[in-house]
């Protein structure tokens, strides 16, 4: 797990040398009338999250449903105009598949996949390698954070015009070595973390909380800690939070904030600083400068420097999953390993 976590730099310079060239981006055509469907499962669901919200807030008719929801709940609503967007990283999950081979009838069906040779792959009109190879731990890493950056890049090219992007290079060259960075010297951060905060000891609560774009992150983060290290974590939008679950802020809570920059920021980190006054431990994953209030001993700040909302959850990411695999270690757990799942879910 931990080698994978480390290929994701380069995984990003790969995406950039691969796609940003001339007119690469803009082979992938917007569609011109219809609906865009966008589907998957666990992680793959999670990265198309902040393409979804990019694509909806410019004015497209796009669904983001599960597809495992969509199989048995919505496939009567899709018309042959409509565009699919599927997203496996194997390319076998069954419920993607199913929802193909149920409705083959599309005019266009867009497939993100890292195996480009299989049974997902063959059913579409396009398919779209994410560049992460194969996948070893059970954990998904790498392959979350192509997927990301790539649905990213395709609703860019479905926006602007291609001069208007052209300074996309530099953002993933530097989101690499952003990335990089955070890994180098993470064994020493992490530990030192971990001896500050309960995440390994029990609480009454624990909770990852953030809004817009970075819910991608908050999402697989618990299915990194769930699958990795055992761990349960509640995930909450930051306004949802606000609607009832605050009220676990009565008992010992522990949170992992997520306050990047972007539209929101302001209203997510004035939640934490009200989560660190009521004596809640709070992980503030984000922003470049925070001034806790009262005591400190309960918090921990671990800073990100994109600028971009929609693509700073990949540095996130790389902040839980090291998290997530430091943690599995100390509970002598092997990180990247499942005693009941498998990588592939082969049926329902």
């Amino acid at each position: 797990m931990l080698k994978e976590i480390k290929e994701q730099p380069e995984i990003l310079k790969k995406i950039s040398q691969e796609y940003v060239i001339d007119g690469k981006l803009f082979s992938w055509n917007a569609p011109k009338k219809g609906k865009i469907i966008i589907t998957g499962m666990g992680s793959s669901l999670f990265a198309a999250y902040p393409a979804y919200l990019r694509l909806m807030d410019y004015g497209y008719p796009v669904v983001w449903i599960d597809a495992s929801e969509l199989l048995h709940y919505g496939l009567n609503s899709i018309k042959k105009e409509d565009t699919l967007i599927s997203i496996s990283q194997s390319g076998e999950s069954f419920e993607v598949v199913e929802v193909i081979k149920r409705y083959p009838n599309f005019n266009r069906i867009i497939g993100f996949t890292a195996q480009t040779r299989s049974t997902m792959g063959g059913l579409c009109s396009e398919t779209i390698d994410i560049l992460s190879g194969t996948e070893e731990s059970i954990t998904s890493t790498k392959a979350y954070t192509a997927t990301l950056a790539l649905l990213n890049l395709m609703s860019l090219s479905w926006i602007y015009a291609q001069n208007e992007i052209s300074g996309l290079r530099s953002l993933l060259d530097q989101l690499a070595d952003e990335i990089e960075e955070v890994i180098e010297n993470s064994e020493s951060w992490c530990n030192d973390l971990l001896d500050e905060l309960n995440i390994i000891q029990p609480s009454h609560h624990k909770v990852i909380i953030a809004r817009g774009p970075a819910l991608s992150s908050a999402w697989h983060g618990n299915l990194c800690f769930s699958e990795c290290t055992k761990e349960l974590f509640a995930v909450f939008s930051a306004g949802q939070f606000r609607h009832g679950p605050y009220e676990l802020a009565v008992n010992p809570l522990l949170a992992i904030i997520l306050s990047l920059h972007g539209k929101t920021q302001k209203l997510t980190s004035s939640l934490a600083q009200e989560l660190i006054q009521k004596e809640a431990q709070v992980l503030l994953i984000g922003e470049k400068e925070f001034s806790p209030p009262g005591k400190k001993q309960r918090f921990k700040f671990l800073p990100i420097q994109c600028s971009d909302e929609y693509f700073a959850p990949m540095v996130a990411i790389v902040y839980l999953q090291i998290i997530a695999y430091y943690t599995a270690i100390r509970k002598g757990i092997e990180p990247g390993t499942a005693q009941i799942v498998s990588k592939m879910t082969l049926k329902e």
